[in-house]
C-alpha cells in the first residue's frame, strides 16, 4: 500500500510542477496583453523563481518543526489558481502577485511531499522511492507547455483559467488522503524522537552538504543552459531549423534517467551515481553540441538521461547528510537547484551577449569536469549513518 501512496505523491509532484512548464509559454501572451518590456518579463520570471524555488528551504524548516501535510492540497490548488488569476488581473502589480501566489504553491508542496516520500521508503531503497517521486516533477515540467498551448488555443488569455483544473482535482484527492499521510508523519516522527532520546545521534556533514549543493549548481547550469540555448544555437550554428524536438527528447530522457538513477544509487552508492552521471555527460555532450550528425537525437537522449538521472539521488544524499532535518534538506536540494539554474542561465546569457553563443556552448560542454571533481570529493554514503553513544543509565 505504501507504494500506492508514493505514486499519489508523484502524481501531485507532476501536477504542481506543471506551472514551471506553463509560465514560459504564457509569458509571451502576457507580454502582448500588458505591453511589457523585456525587463518586466524578466521580473515575472524572477518572481516565480523566487517564490517557487528560493524560499523552498523556509518551507523545509517549517516542515521539520511542524507537521504540515495539509500544505500539500493547499499548495496543489494555489499552483494552478495563481496562474489562472493572470487572465483576470488588469495591472502589472497584480500580475506579479498572481505569479508569486502560484510560485508559493510550488514551493510549499516539495519539502512536505519529499519528506513523506522519504518516510514511505526503506533506507536501502530510498533512491528508488525518491526516483518515483521525482519523475512526476520531471513529467510535469515537460507536460506543462503542452497544457498551456491546449488551454490557450480556446480563447487565448481569456481561457487560461483552465490550467487550475488539474491542481483543483489533485487538491481534492490529497484532502481524501490527508488522514493517512498524517498518520505516517506521526508514526515516523515519534520513532525519530525516540531514537534521539535513546542517544542515537546522526552525523551531519556541513562540508559535504556544501559540496553537494555545488554539484547541484553545476548540474542545473548545464541543464538550464541546454534547455534555453539549444533553440538559439542549433538553428544558427548547426542548420537545424526545428530544435524544439531536441529539447523535448532531452527532457523526456531526463524522466527516464530519473527512474534508472535512483535504483543505481541504491545498489552502487549515491557518490558513484553522481560520478557516472557527469562522466557520461562529459563524453556525450561535446559531440552532441558540435557534430552535424543523424545521431544528434540519440546523443540528446544520452545527455538528458545521464545528467538528470541524479535528480532524486542528490535529494536522498542531502537527506542522509541532514537526517534530522529531512524537510530542510529536501527544500534546499529541490528549490536550490531550480534557483541556481535560473541564475546560471542569466550568467551564461551575459557571456553569450558579450563573447558569442559558441563560447557559451563550449563552457557548458566543459562544466561536467567540475561535476566530476565535486563527485569525487563527496563521501560514499550507502545508508543513513549514526553514531550511537553509550546510554549513561545503562
Amino acid at each position: 500500500m505504501s507504494n500506492l501512496y508514493l505514486i499519489f505523491l508523484s502524481i501531485g509532484h507532476l501536477v504542481v510542477d506543471l506551472g514551471q512548464g506553463i509560465l514560459p509559454i504564457l509569458t509571451p501572451v502576457l507580454a502582448k496583453s500588458f505591453d511589457l518590456s523585456y525587463f518586466q518579463v524578466g521580473i515575472i520570471a524572477l518572481a516565480f523563481t523566487f517564490s517557487s524555488a528560493i524560499i523552498q528551504p523556509i518551507f523545509g524548516v517549517l516542515s521539520d518543526r511542524y507537521s504540515m501535510p495539509w500544505l500539500m492540497p493547499v499548495s496543489l490548488f494555489l499552483s494552478g489558481f495563481g496562474l489562472a488569476l493572470t487572465g483576470m488581473v488588469h495591472s502589472y502589480g497584480l500580475l506579479l502577485l498572481a505569479v508569486l501566489l502560484s510560485g508559493i504553491g510550488v514551493a510549499g508542496y516539495h519539502p512536505e511531499g519529499s519528506k513523506l516520500a522519504h518516510f514511505l521508503s526503506e533506507d536501502s531503497k530510498a533512491g528508488s522511492s525518491m526516483a518515483i517521486f521525482s519523475v512526476g516533477g520531471n513529467l510535469g515540467f515537460g507536460l506543462g507547455p503542452m497544457l498551456a498551448v491546449f488551454v490557450l488555443s480556446f480563447a487565448g488569455l481569456k481561457s487560461i483559467q483552465g490550467v487550475m483544473i488539474p491542481g483543483a482535482l489533485a487538491a481534492l484527492l490529497f484532502l481524501f488522503l490527508l488522514p493517512r499521510y498524517k498518520a505516517i508523519l506521526a508514526e515516523k516522527s515519534h520513532k525519530q524522537k525516540k531514537n534521539t532520546k535513546q542517544g542515537v545521534k546522526s552525523k551531519v556533514r556541513i562540508g559535504s552538504l556544501i559540496l553537494l549543493l555545488l554539484y547541484v549548481t553545476i548540474r542545473s547550469w548545464i541543464q538550464s543552459g541546454l534547455v534555453y540555448f539549444i533553440p538559439f544555437y542549433f538553428p544558427s550554428f548547426r542548420g537545424i531549423s526545428d530544435p524544439e524536438y531536441i529539447v523535448s527528447i532531452f527532457l523526456i530522457a531526463g524522466a527516464v534517467g530519473t527512474i534508472l538513477g535512483g535504483p543505481f544509487a541504491d545498489r552502487f552508492g549515491g557518490k558513484n551515481g553522481l560520478l557516472v552521471s557527469m562522466i557520461v555527460s562529459l563524453i556525450a555532450i561535446y559531440p552532441f553540441l558540435h557534430l552535424n550528425s543523424t545521431l544528434i537525437p540519440v546523443l540528446a537522449f544520452i545527455v538528458g538521461a545521464a545528467l538528470i538521472s541524479t535528480f532524486s539521488t542528490t535529494v536522498v544524499f542531502g537527506q542522509r547528510l541532514l537526517p534530522n532535518n529531512i524537510g530542510l534538506a529536501s527544500g534546499m536540494l529541490l528549490g536550490f537547484g531550480v534557483g541556481m539554474g535560473s541564475i546560471g542561465v542569466t550568467l551564461l546569457g551575459g557571456i553569450a551577449d558579450h563573447f558569442g553563443l559558441p563560447l557559451t556552448i563550449n563552457i557548458i560542454s566543459l562544466l561536467p569536469i567540475l561535476g566530476i571533481i565535486l563527485a569525487v570529493t563527496l563521501p560514499d554514503i550507502r545508508a543513513r549513518e549514526a553514531v550511537v553513544e553509550p546510554n549513561p543509565a545503562a
